[in-house]
């Protein structure tokens, strides 16, 4: 086997120890000869240094990102009916991505395997493992959040054959020709799905007919859905390390697609209410002077709860991961 392990890397300041644990963990678990195919066009000077200092990183020379390329139309529209700018954090992940990938088939490599910064493998062997789930038909395995709600691969922990890639040539998102066409529409029905990054690649399985192996969350241990998960014992996901620096919050949507209709819909009939009752002054001085937590009080508590996980590991990664997969503290 030669392993191509693409990662964007997007590192905060505080978060140096993070890069660090990444990279022992790939280290002490990736027992067959691989290269770090990365890309560091946002990364701070020292980070790069660190990454060019490392035995087992190519750093890729990737096109920078033109912001606003590649959305969908209504990503646009429902940024706007929102009054917000369209999100392209998962677009800009994706160009880079798409670029490392296509440099590590390009070297030669037998596997690509994905991981974003804040994921990697927990256990020795982790790469053997995933290699013998595949075959002619089941052509991926991959960390899922939910096989119901959002039954997809996530980039966070991605592994295939280079023969699935110069085979069908996935995307891991979708053009809008294709997110239009019927065949999609059929894959929606088939596999809900949430369409952040990796729901391309879902979708060339269904439509050539092939499998894939779904890693779900095998958590023993832990305090919160979302953050610090396990998947398939093999494959550990601290989740939104870059989004939280960038954005200084954490807006996660639950698997129970009910639940978040319902609270979407409060949450506009409140507005609209606010809108109609109060002059554009009085809302503009009422959301400049209130805690984030009050103005947002789910986001507030998932920030807390991310920023609680996040320390547990920092602090004792060995015994926070082993807690997690065991359950025993």
């Amino acid at each position: 086997m030669k392993l191509g392990i693409a990662v964007v890397y997007l590192v905060s300041k505080r978060n140096g120890p993070l890069l660090d644990l990444h990279f022992r963990q790939i280290e002490e678990n990736t027992k067959v000869p691989y290269t770090i195919y990365a890309a560091a066009n946002d990364l701070l000077p020292p980070f790069r240094e660190r990454l060019e200092r490392h035995p087992h990183v190519k750093i890729c020379p990737c096109a920078s990102y033109e912001r606003g390329r590649g959305l969908l139309r209504q990503d646009v529209e429902r940024a706007a009916t929102l009054g917000l700018p369209a999100v392209c954090s998962k677009y800009e992940h994706s160009f880079y991505l798409e670029q490392l990938i296509q440099q590590a088939i390009d070297d030669g490599v037998t596997h690509i395997a994905m991981l974003h910064v804040d994921s990697f493998p927990v256990r020795p062997g982790w790469a053997q493992e995933l290699a013998g789930q595949l075959s002619d038909r089941c052509v991926l395995a991959g960390i899922t959040r939910d096989r119901d709600a959002d039954h997809k691969p996530l980039t966070a922990g991605i592994f295939y054959h280079r023969d699935f890639y110069v085979r069908y040539h996935p995307r891991l998102l979708l053009p809008q020709e294709e997110y239009d066409s019927e065949g999609y529409q059929r894959y929606c029905q088939a596999c809900p799905h949430v369409t952040d990054s990796g729901y391309g690649y879902g979708y060339t399985m269904y439509a050539n007919d092939l499998t894939w192996c779904p890693l779900d969350r095998s958590n023993k241990g832990g305090s919160h859905v979302l953050f610090a998960s396990i998947y398939g014992d093999l494959i550990f996901h601290l989740h939104a390390a870059a989004y939280v620096e960038r954005t200084k919050t954490v807006g996660f949507t639950s698997p129970d697609a009910a639940a978040n209709r319902e609270a979407d819909s409060h949450r506009r009939l409140g507005r609209s209410v606010l809108r109609h009752a109060l002059p554009e002054a009085w809302r503009r001085r009422i959301r400049d002077v209130l805690p984030q937590r009050f103005r947002a009080p789910q986001e507030y508590a998932h920030r807390q709860a991310w920023e609680r996980e996040r320390k547990r590991l920092f602090d004792a990664p060995s015994d926070y991961l082993a807690y997690l997969r065991s359950g025993a503290r």
